[in-house]
């Protein structure tokens, strides 16, 4: 299997396909048991809204590889179906959504498990000073904390987070 998703679109080494910079689904993360050693429940959610997965549909790369520009150095879309998407006629609409289902992963940039909010919002968990309501002496700092993923990627603005972080612990003990 692995072998067909690197292989899905492909001229030597060139592979693409879509991807959500702004995901309207969303997953979670709950406790498994009370036991601090267990494993969490991870749900990433992927492609639960409908938007998402329109846009996610790998329908667009066929076209974009019917461009003289993609033709010319020999790009070509990878001709045997998808095992888990059979029942589905190559090429259709339904085939892309199952393929995208099927192929949906992250690009390892995940955000808001410990989201900043508002008291006013009960998904909240770090105030605006990233400090863990209703615990003392405890802060997040690192991407977590923000409410929606950046368009791009999240480590100058974990960097920026754990800079405000070090200001406003240094204020707190100045």
């Amino acid at each position: 299997m692995e072998e067909y998703f690197s292989d899905l679109f492909y001229h030597d080494s060139v592979t693409m396909g879509p991807t959500l910079l702004r995901p309207k689904s969303r997953g979670s993360i709950t406790l498994r048991s009370t036991d601090p050693f267990d494993q969490p429940n991870i749900d990433p959610n992927f492609l639960a809204d409908p938007e998402d997965l329109e846009f996610f549909q790998v329908g667009f790369c066929v076209e974009i590889l019917e461009t003289n520009a993609m033709k010319s150095v020999g790009a070509k879309l990878y001709d045997k179906p998808f095992p888990g998407c059979r029942h589905q006629q190559m090429g259709s609409d339904d085939y892309w959504r199952c393929l995208a289902r099927h192929l949906a992963s992250t690009v390892y940039h995940p955000v808001g498990t410990c989201k900043m909010a508002p008291d006013s919002d009960p998904m909240g968990v770090v105030d605006n000073k990233l400090r863990v309501k209703g615990v003392t002496n405890l802060r997040v700092a690192d991407a977590s904390i923000m409410p929606l993923v950046t368009s791009g990627n999240t480590n100058a603005p974990s960097i920026m987070i754990g800079e405000r972080a070090a200001d406003f612990i240094k204020e707190d003990h100045l």
